[in-house]
């Protein structure tokens, strides 16, 4: 596994306010536990050729770099095309694959996937990826196979736009608690994979059992750590783990949450 290092103070370290009382003590660093990662996905966008990102050849022009589990199992990624039209040969899911455009555009036979969409494709599902460019989380419940595509059945992947300005009206978020909604997309049970969007005003912490936050609008705080649009905390392997979420003072949370 590639591990990723904090890529700055601020997403490390989020500082409690202290109390007015000078005699209390200094505030306390709140950090992420050791089981998790933060990573900024625009950094990624801009700079992928840092260092810190270990990036390994996953097919011609196209690299991966592998945030929790491997190519064997059920893993979270980003995907890389170091060229403008990159592809990916035809391929099935035996279990369902959740895509995020990072940056750039993904094709396939379903249409063009653009910057801040993300689409779940159902277990049975298959495709191969053309005329596509930039970086692309994923998540899959099984590895992509290369060699079943005889099996590939008719499907429809859900698509949701992160950035439509209606979002929260267009989907239903229910109340979970005080301050907090959720909407839950409809996969497939079979598929192995659950996500949540959620939107919270509230200093209370919703708790989401996942792989993974992704901070879509607004600011966040998961785990007490304050993090931006496009910033993630993803787990080191692929344990379900809690991650609490809320909003700072006076903010709007909106976050996606994906579990296998």
């Amino acid at each position: 596994m590639h591990l990723i290092r904090p890529l700055t103070a601020a997403l490390a370290l989020h500082f409690l306010v202290a109390c007015a009382d000078s005699e209390d003590p200094a505030p306390v660093p709140v950090e992420l536990p050791d089981t998790k990662q933060a990573l900024d996905l625009t950094d990624v966008a801009a700079n992928p050729e840092q260092t810190k990102y270990e990036w390994m050849d996953f097919r011609p022009n196209v690299k991966k770099l592998f945030l929790a589990g491997d190519a064997t199992s059920e893993h979270v990624a980003i995907l890389w095309y170091t060229v403008e039209d990159g592809a990916v040969g035809l391929h099935y899911h035996a279990k369902t694959e959740s895509v995020y455009v990072i940056d750039g555009t993904q094709t396939d036979m379903k249409g063009e996937y653009e910057t801040a969409t993300v689409y779940f494709n159902p277990p049975g599902s298959g495709h191969q990826i053309s005329d596509s460019s930039g970086f692309f989380l994923l998540a899959y419940a099984a590895p992509p196979d290369f060699m079943s595509t005889d099996l590939i059945g008719e499907y429809e992947p859900i698509r949701i736009a992160t950035d439509d300005p209606d979002l929260t009206s267009t989907y239903t978020f229910d109340e979970q608690q005080s301050g907090v909604t959720a909407f839950t997309p409809p996969l497939d049970e079979s598929g192995g994979m659950t996500a949540q969007f959620i939107e919270t005003t509230s200093s209370a912490p919703y708790t989401f059992d996942g792989n993974y936050v992704l901070v879509v609008k607004g600011k966040c705080l998961i785990d007490g750590v304050s993090f931006g649009e496009d910033e993630l905390v993803v787990g080191k392997n692929v344990d379900v783990l809690p991650y609490t979420v809320a909003a700072p003072s006076g903010s709007t949370c909106l976050a996606l949450g994906v579990s296998f």
